[in-house]
Order: C-alpha cells, then sequence, then structure tokens
C-alpha cells in the first residue's frame, strides 16, 4: 500500500511536471506570437531599406504607402469604394475643364466677384450660407470662405463676414443638438475614433482652450459642432469662447481667396507664379499648423490614457506646450 502511494504520489508530481511544463511552452509561444505580431514586417523593410540608396529609400517608401492605400480601398465596402470613385472622376473632369478653360473662367470669375462686392446683399447672403453649413451634415465651410476672400480680399468686412456667421452658426448647431438631437450627437462622435479621442479628453477638461484647439485640428467643421454637443460638461459659453478665439485663423481663407483673384488678373508669368506660390505655401502653413496640433494633443491623450489605466487622478493643465 505503501508502494502504491509512492506511485501515485509520483504519478501526481509528474503529471503537474508536465501541466507545468505545458503552461510555460503555452506562455512562450504566446509571447513569441505578440511579438511576432508587434514586429510584422519590421525587420523585413528595416533590412530591404538598409541597404538602399536614399532615392531608391524614396521609391520604396512611395511604394510601400501606395500599396496601403490601396489596401484600405479594397478593404472597404462597395458602395463606399463607388462613390470614392465617383468623387475622384467628377474631381478629375473639373481638374480637365479648368486647365482648358482656365483662362474664360478666371475672367469670368473675377467680372463676377467684383460685381456681388458692389451688391449689398452679398453681404447677408454669404453670412447666412456660412450659418447654413454649420449644421451637420452640411459641407462647404471651405470653399464658402474662399469664396468670401475672391470677393472682398484681405480686408475686415470679409473676416467680420466669416467670423460673425462662423461663431453664430456654429454656437446655434451646438445649442440645437445639445437641446434636441443629444443621440445623433453622439453617434457623430463614434463616427471617428480620433474625435473620440477628443471627447475623452473634453471630458475630462471642457475649458476653452482645449476647445479652441480641437476647433483647430483637422475635424470637419459642421461635424465637429454637433459632435461636441455629445460631451457631457461642456457649456455653450466655454464653445462660444473657443470658436470666437480661433476666428484669427479665417484670415488664411481670405488670402487664398485673394491671390486666386490677384492670379486671375495678373498678366505676368512671374506675378502668376509668385500667387501660385502663396496660395499653396498657405495651405500647407494651415494643414501643418492643424496637424502639429492634434498629434500634440492625441500625444496628451495618451497620457491621460495611461494615467487613467494606472490609476491615478487625472488633469488636464491648460498650460501645456503646444
Amino acid at each position: 500500500m505503501s508502494h502504491s502511494n509512492e506511485n501515485s504520489n509520483g504519478h501526481n508530481q509528474t503529471t503537474r511536471s508536465n501541466g507545468n511544463a505545458d503552461e510555460f511552452d503555452d506562455y512562450f509561444r504566446d509571447l513569441d506570437n505578440e511579438m511576432d505580431a508587434g514586429n510584422d514586417g519590421f525587420d523585413d523593410d528595416f533590412l530591404d531599406i538598409y541597404n538602399l540608396a536614399p532615392r531608391d529609400r524614396l521609391v520604396y517608401q512611395a511604394k510601400k504607402t501606395v500599396n496601403q492605400i490601396l489596401g484600405h480601398f479594397y478593404a472597404l465596402p462597395i458602395f463606399h469604394r463607388i462613390i470614392i470613385i465617383i468623387l475622384l472622376s467628377v474631381v478629375g473632369l473639373l481638374g480637365f475643364i479648368l486647365l482648358i478653360f482656365h483662362e474664360k473662367i478666371l475672367n469670368k470669375l473675377v467680372s463676377t466677384s467684383n460685381e456681388l462686392k458692389e451688391s449689398w446683399s452679398t453681404t447677408y447672403i454669404l453670412f447666412f450660407l456660412i450659418f447654413l453649413v454649420s449644421f451637420p451634415p452640411l459641407i462647404g465651410f471651405s470653399l464658402i470662405s474662399t469664396v468670401t476672400g475672391i470677393i472682398y480680399g484681405i480686408s475686415f468686412h470679409g473676416w467680420s463676414i466669416l467670423a460673425s456667421g462662423a461663431v453664430v452658426g456654429s454656437v446655434c448647431s451646438f445649442a440645437v443638438f445639445k437641446t434636441f438631437f443629444h443621440d445623433r450627437a453622439e453617434r457623430l462622435v463614434h463616427m471617428n475614433s480620433r474625435f473620440e479621442a477628443f471627447a475623452s479628453i473634453l471630458q475630462e477638461n471642457n475649458s476653452y482652450f482645449i476647445l479652441a484647439l480641437l476647433r483647430l485640428c483637422p475635424f470637419p467643421y459642421s461635424l465637429t459642432n454637433g459632435a461636441v454637443a455629445a460631451v457631457y460638461g461642456v457649456s455653450v459659453k466655454n464653445f462660444a469662447i473657443a470658436n470666437i478665439i480661433t476666428t484669427p485663423k479665417l484670415v488664411i481663407y481670405l488670402f487664398v481667396g485673394s491671390k486666386i483673384k490677384n492670379f486671375s488678373e495678373a498678366e505676368s508669368a512671374g506675378t502668376k507664379l509668385l500667387d501660385v506660390f502663396s496660395i499653396v505655401l498657405a495651405l500647407a502653413a494651415l494643414v501643418a499648423t492643424a496637424w502639429i496640433l492634434y498629434f500634440k494633443t492625441q500625444k496628451r491623450f495618451a497620457q491621460l490614457q495611461s494615467q487613467r489605466q494606472s490609476g491615478n487622478h487625472i488633469s488636464i493643465d491648460p498650460t501645456f506646450e503646444i
């Protein structure tokens, strides 16, 4: 009997040893899989790029980016792909028409803008259009703002139209969605994972400073107005102040519009080239500033997430560096 107990104990120990070995094997197997998944393609890409000349590296990265874009495109539902193809076709057609008839179009643009500038109703029409596109899902804020620049140039009158229309429209859109369409506003938040990140920041700190940063980031204008209404604690007052603070950026639209008009009026090739360069530079500055602010705020959001997971008290210092 003693011998039987010893055999039984030995068998149990062997079983436990095998079980522990299996657990360790499973653990390290999972660890290897996670490491492989996290570094998927990294070693191959690194070795490939390391042996390439600078020019070949640029070509390699360009091809890789194109393949990634195509991969995302083919991963979309067929209906979305059809819409994208139609939109690209329309843009290409408009670009072709502009290339062929650009002189006639620009001359007509100048004459029409001069007539609109002299009309007393233009101010009210532009204000109404800017107010209207503040409500989601309407689009066209950038286009209308640029048209305002074509008509009035860089002037206080043009800026006052944009600023008043944008502030009043944004606040009204925010108030309407907050009061009557709160469920719809929540759906707008969840339409974009990046906007969800900003919504989390606003839940921790909904000061006008953070809201102003949000207004400067590259999110659709009207959708932002409606989506912010879903964030608990954001007041109409702070939202209005944030919109007022960011009105100076509207001068960029006026600048681009004025340069488009100058381009159509200029006779020398040098002047036209300078106008085109100024437009590209202004747009690049606007986009770069928006994306820098976006990534800075995303970095801050990652810090908040880390603090939340560690159980520390979460707070946002409104003076953090941008």
